[in-house]
């Protein structure tokens, strides 16, 4: 089992936000699908979601919850001229941070996106208190998961994920965050995070239309 396909239902992780997000009835671009934990849940509301995957193992178990899974590299996969204007949303949920050139691909994607339709995204914020206190330190340890995974060639703050998205050709609807798996008062600690964002915010989470 791929280490992304474990669903995090923490009511304030992205994954849950996202879920209650999407609503019912759309077609969805889920690019980096892998084995389609979050395919799963949109096709039980009744979405047609097509997947990009990498992973050929991967792709073959999200085949049972996308109507179509596009295997290869996100940065140059071929996408039918059928999905232009096609998509209600391009859901990019951990996955611009393994990327070398995240803001073309949201680019070049925006033409799959109907002209009122939105971008979801999720990413790390490198700049998260645990990560000052480890470079005070010196150390910069790469980890099997967490916001130093060891797949992570891209690295974001508040700044620079807001930044990113609006040079794309984005207006940003809802800029919102966690602040990790807290199962303890998770209210009052992503109220606390969105007052320190840049500080506390373990993900970036945002909901972006074309301008």
């Amino acid at each position: 089992m791929s280490k992304y396909n474990n669903l995090n239902n923490c009511p304030y992780s992205v994954h849950q936000r996202i879920i209650g997000s999407i609503g019912q009835n759309k077609n969805i671009l889920d690019v980096g699908c892998s084995e389609g934990t979050l395919s799963k849940k949109m096709k039980e509301n009744d979405c047609t979601v097509i997947g990009i995957e990498l992973d050929e193992e991967a792709a073959k178990k999200a085949r049972k919850f996308c109507k179509e899974v596009l295997i290869g590299d996100v940065e140059s996969v071929k996408i039918s001229s059928d999905y232009e204007n096609y998509f209600d949303i391009i859901l990019f949920a951990d996955i611009l941070e393994h990327l070398r050139e995240p803001s073309d691909l949201l680019v070049r994607f925006s033409k799959y996106l109907k002209d009122d339709g939105l971008i979801i995204i999720s990413v790390p914020n490198i700049a998260n208190w645990r990560k000052r206190f480890q470079l005070l330190f010196g150390k910069f340890d790469y980890q099997e998961y967490g916001i130093l995974d060891n797949s992570h060639i891209k690295f974001f703050t508040e700044k620079s994920t807001k930044n990113m998205i609006m040079e794309a050709g984005y207006d940003i609807v809802q800029f919102d965050l966690t602040v990790g798996d807290i199962n303890v008062f998770p209210r009052l600690f992503h109220s606390i995070g969105r007052v320190w964002p840049n500080l506390l915010a373990f993900q970036f989470f945002v909901i972006a239309e074309k301008n």
